[in-house]
């Protein structure tokens, strides 16, 4: 039963990564604009950098040598992280708003602001 489970767990994993979205965010990401209810906050963007791997893993890190990494999925317009080096951490959504082979742009709600981080792809 366990082994069938993590089988069909490993499909789930493929088929939600295997998306085209998921193709065109595989590389490395660094931030040129970080916005906050339109106004650029006071951080250096360059701090701020994503890494997608084609087996479905992130790394992140960002400001005061903040870092993460785990899975990822996109559904939809919605790009989902899971965070597995922090402990108690969730399933968090962010939504793309734009995605091409060099851009990204992710929308989130950051203490009830809107937040736009504007990303470019490293080559």
């Amino acid at each position: 039963m366990k082994k069938s489970s993590l089988v069909f767990l490993t499909c789930v994993m493929l088929v939600a990564c295997n998306n085209w979205q998921s193709k065109k965010l595989l590389g490395k990401w660094q931030c040129s604009a970080l916005l906050e209810d339109g106004m650029p906050l006071p951080v250096t963007p360059a701090d701020i950098n994503f890494q997608f791997f084609d087996n479905c893993y992130y790394n992140f890190t960002s400001t005061l040598n903040y870092k993460e990494a785990g899975t990822f999925s996109v559904k939809g317009e919605l790009l989902y992280t899971l965070d597995t080096i922090n402990e108690a951490s969730t399933e968090k959504a962010v939504q793309i708003i734009n995605l091409t082979e060099d851009s990204l742009f992710l929308k989130m709600n950051a203490d009830g602001k809107e937040r736009i981080v504007k990303l470019f792809k490293v080559k």
